[in-house]
């Protein structure tokens, strides 16, 4: 099967996870005018426009060509729920990451907790943090790490940003970005060159927002000029 060079690679691989925040993710940034594909639990992609509800019942850790599935791949990207989903769901998860890094595709990740799911979480990024290029959260996930490293709990934008950008130095992530949408909110990136913010985040749900978000660096680039453009994209 030919595969595009520069492509989008959305993965999932717990059941349902085409619905799930990587699903979400891969159809805005398709919908924006990108070539995203989808990697299925039976090892094989395709276009994530001729995917269609996936019904196979146990993944195979063998069944999956990484060379091939990220052959001249730009960003692959996956999310938190993977990683409490199953064992052989996380084993292709880390295989993913490895072979990405073979390959120079670059990991954007979304956190996507609930409030007890978080720290399980947490655990399973922080030991492969260096591999990500994005990580996307929210700013309740931003206390929970601010609990989890028994840092001062923010309490307001501006010590959000403080202890975003304190999370960004910590574990050095291109792109370490937030947002908080209730009464206007706020959108940030703490990134390799301080941190760009917007005054609101638009009314999406955090997946479309996110996936704005990339498609807005694809376009613009990563300097901070291209970082603070995608953040006002992310949010109309």
């Amino acid at each position: 099967m030919a595969r595009p060079m520069g492509r989008i690679v959305a993965f999932a691989p717990e059941i349902g996870g085409i619905d799930g925040p990587v699903g979400k993710i891969a159809r805005k940034i398709e919908e924006l005018g990108n070539d995203v594909w989808w990697i299925n639990r039976n090892g094989f992609d395709q276009p994530l426009n001729k995917v269609e509800q996936e019904t196979v019942a146990k993944i195979e850790r063998g069944a999956f060509e990484w060379r091939e599935l990220l052959s001249g791949a730009r960003w692959l990207i996956t999310a938190g729920p993977t990683l409490i989903s199953g064992e052989d769901e996380q084993a292709v998860w880390s295989a993913a990451l490895t072979f990405s890094e073979l390959e120079g595709t670059l990991n954007a990740l979304i956190i996507s907790s609930e409030e007890t799911s978080f720290i399980p979480i947490w655990t399973k990024i922080i030991p492969r943090i260096r591999q990500f290029h994005i990580i996307g959260l929210t700013s309740r996930e931003i206390k929970q790490i601010s609990a989890n490293e028994e840092w001062t709990m923010p309490h307001n934008r501006e010590e959000n940003m403080k202890t975003l950008e304190r999370i960004q130095q910590k574990t050095l992530i291109p792109h370490l970005v937030a947002r908080e949408n209730s009464e206007g909110g706020w959108s940030a990136d703490a990134h390799s060159y301080g941190i760009s913010e917007t005054e609101n985040s638009g009314e999406d749900g955090i997946s479309d927002w996110l996936g704005k978000y990339i498609h807005g660096l694809i376009k613009h680039g990563h300097g901070t000029d291209a970082s603070l453009k995608s953040l006002e994209d992310a949010r109309k």
